[in-house]
């Protein structure tokens, strides 16, 4: 074991200051974004630097350098393929004894909970550059090195393969389900007719097409004022946005008080059975539902529907899901356009027999039950190729595998 300031040089980067003649250069200036949580080689970057830019506020390294996160996260690692420019997040160590870049790259990765233990910092932590240069590590001889690299480029390039296709197979997984719950509450294999919405063009033929204010009371919420802590934590749950995501609403992370409901007319007791649909939020949650359980008010960024008789709330659920990215894209505002209460009154949902919405309520369950099931699986797939691929660098850069007769093999695959 010797320290890393033995076989590196240990350099630190920066950003230069804001004026045009520093950027949109020929430079390459990495930051933490510009390489993932694996192992990985680097030649262009999302921003760049002129060589002014880089000469005045940056450092540049040679090929073969390794960057490492130090902040924010700590612990990514790359190796550049040209000489390349990086910013304070990352330090750069340019190898200046017996070290292959490689090597000390996937060390580096096996290293990476020890390394955010030297993170020190009140706002964020950081490994500063001497607690880095400090930092011990093993080199072997550097023909070993080349060895223990050339296999762990072969099975960690084969653990990945795997590791993508099993991503791709639960996005898969997904689609399908979107899909099928796409066509059991539209057409529900039934001939066909025009339905009018752009975004729902065909419909069943022997299904009405009728506004959800027809089939449902709607209703909303609010908060009442935060700085009042006896409007909280009371005996009604309160749902939030964050509560809803597609599924039951069985319980809320905050609740109201007795005193909030009589002093803000705006927080109504909604009965289980009802439908929540979530009007703002960041990301994906907007315009996500959830079947409420429980008897419970909401606030004012979430809508109730409380079915009236012709359509389920859970049938409505389904179609809801089925069809958010139509219905997403009706909101209206400016900067961060939400949905209103109003525009879910005036959406058109169709509408077959009570009976039927049951039969399909149920199919899509068992469905769901099943591609839930499969996506476990697949889930656990992605978790255990991800620790066998740290359990084998470790391994192997540790000297715990023999690897004296790995070659390159499967890399070309």
């Amino acid at each position: 074991m010797v320290p890393l300031r033995r076989v590196v040089k240990v350099v630190n980067g920066g950003t230069p200051p804001p004026n045009p003649e520093n950027w949109g250069g020929p430079v390459p200036w990495a930051t933490p974004a510009d390489f993932g949580d694996t192992l990985s080689k680097v030649d262009s970057t999302r921003r760049t630097l002129t060589t002014h830019g880089a000469r005045i506020g940056s450092t540049i390294v040679p090929p073969g350098s390794i960057l490492l996160s130090t902040r924010a996260p700590i612990g990514h690692v790359a190796i550049t393929n040209t000489a390349m420019a990086f910013n304070q997040g990352c330090r750069a160590l340019v190898p200046c004894g017996e070290i292959e870049s490689r090597f000390l790259g996937y060390q580096l990765e096996a290293l990476r909970e020890d390394l955010k233990a030297r993170g020190l910092g009140t706002t964020f932590l950081e490994v500063s550059s001497d607690s880095l240069a400090a930092m011990p590590i093993t080199v072997p001889s550097l023909a070993d090195q080349h060895r223990i690299a050339d296999f762990l480029d072969a099975e960690t390039s084969r653990l990945d393969r795997m590791q993508v296709r099993t991503v791709e197979q639960r996005s898969l997984l997904s689609e399908i389900s979107k899909e099928a719950i796409r066509l059991a509450t539209t057409t529900d294999n039934g001939k066909t007719r025009s339905s009018g919405v752009p975004w729902m063009p065909e419909v069943n033929e022997q299904w009405k097409i009728i506004k959800l204010s027809h089939a449902f009371r709607t209703g909303s919420g609010t908060t009442p004022r935060s700085d009042q802590p006896e409007y909280f934590s009371g005996p009604h749950p309160w749902v939030n946005s964050a509560d809803i995501n597609d599924g039951e609403i069985n319980r809320c992370e905050k609740s109201v008080s007795d005193k909030a409901l009589a002093e803000f007319p705006a927080l109504k007791i909604y009965p289980a059975g009802s439908l929540v649909v979530a009007l703002y939020g960041q990301g994906a949650t907007k315009g996500k539902v959830g079947v409420l359980r429980i008897s419970a008010c909401l606030n004012q960024a979430c809508c109730a529907l409380t079915p009236v008789g012709p359509i389920t709330a859970e049938f409505a659920a389904y179609w809801f899901k089925a069809h958010k990215q139509g219905i997403v894209g009706l909101a209206l505002g400016a900067g961060q356009p939400n949905l209103s209460q109003e525009l879910i009154r005036q959406l058109r949902i169709p509408a077959p027999s009570i009976e039927r919405q049951r039969r399909i309520i149920a199919e899509l369950q068992k469905l769901e039950a099943e591609i839930n099931v499969k996506s476990t699986l697949l889930h656990a797939r992605e978790r255990l190729l991800g620790e066998r691929r740290t359990a084998l660098i470790t391994a192997a850069v540790t000297g715990q595998i023999d690897v004296s007769t790995a070659s390159r093999r499967g890399v070309e695959d």
